[in-house]
């Protein structure tokens, strides 16, 4: 019997294809009501480039549910006493990236490029925030085949992300066919994706905890993110702008 969300969920949203709300009826099955956003706490590693050594990081991520925007806090320890925080965003249509050594700015990042690829990472990272699924008026989704189905943000159908879904009905993987990547000053666009796997409950949702992210670069795959989710919940306050 093919069990969804309850009628409550789907009047929030489009149509859902029949993958995406099958894996919702699991995701959230007992939610009533939408919450405002979804908390994330993780741990993992990063690589800056192909051949650099690995940074352990601790992070909290805050993802909205009813629009496209989220914030993402890591803290990279460099020193006994130094550390790297990085802030990673998007909101108000525009997304930015943000980093700082001991409270000084060290980089920043902002532009069309930089707010199309975190818009991109927001999709992506739907499973982390299953509420927005059906809850996120902003997305638009089309059945591709039997294990998959694509996203996009409207208006901009460019802004699209396809999931992969396995035999049990499990997203485990999200890909781009292109992002812009900055490289010795350039922008370039690659081929993006992210793996998911070890599905557990976690703040009465059931994600994935394990993810993996890299770029297809000419040269081979480039894995520069490895991460755990640590904890998760979903909060009643509504996502409001990173300051």
């Amino acid at each position: 019997m093919h069990v969804s969300p309850s009628p409550s969920h789907l009047e929030t949203s489009r149509a859902l294809p029949r993958l995406v709300s099958d894996y919702l009826a699991r995701a959230v099955p007992h939610s009533r009501v939408l919450p405002g956003q979804i908390e994330l706490t993780q741990e993992g590693l990063m690589w800056s480039k192909p051949g650099a050594g690995a940074r352990r990081f601790t992070a909290t991520q805050h993802s909205a549910v009813d629009r496209v925007a989220f914030e993402w806090r890591a803290r990279f320890r460099i020193a006994r006493v130094l550390s790297l925080d990085v802030v990673d965003s998007f909101c108000g249509g525009e997304g930015s990236l943000d980093v700082r050594i001991c409270g000084r700015r060290f980089q920043h990042d902002d532009g069309p490029e930089t707010s199309s690829g975190e818009a991109l990472r927001y999709l992506a990272e739907l499973p982390w925030a299953p509420h927005a699924m059906y809850g996120n008026r902003a997305l638009r989704w089309r059945t591709v085949d039997a294990a998959h189905v694509e996203v996009h943000i409207e208006p901009d159908p460019s802004l699209k992300v396809t999931f992969e879904f396995d035999d049990h009905g499990d997203i485990v993987r999200a890909f781009s066919a292109s992002r812009a990547l900055r490289r010795k000053g350039h922008w370039l666009q690659m081929p993006w994706e992210g793996t998911f796997c070890d599905y557990r409950t976690l703040g009465g949702m059931r994600l994935p905890t394990v993810a993996e992210v890299a770029w297809d670069l000419p040269e081979g795959r480039f894995v520069y993110w490895r991460g755990r989710v640590l904890a998760a919940r979903a909060l009643s306050s509504p996502f409001a702008r990173p300051r």
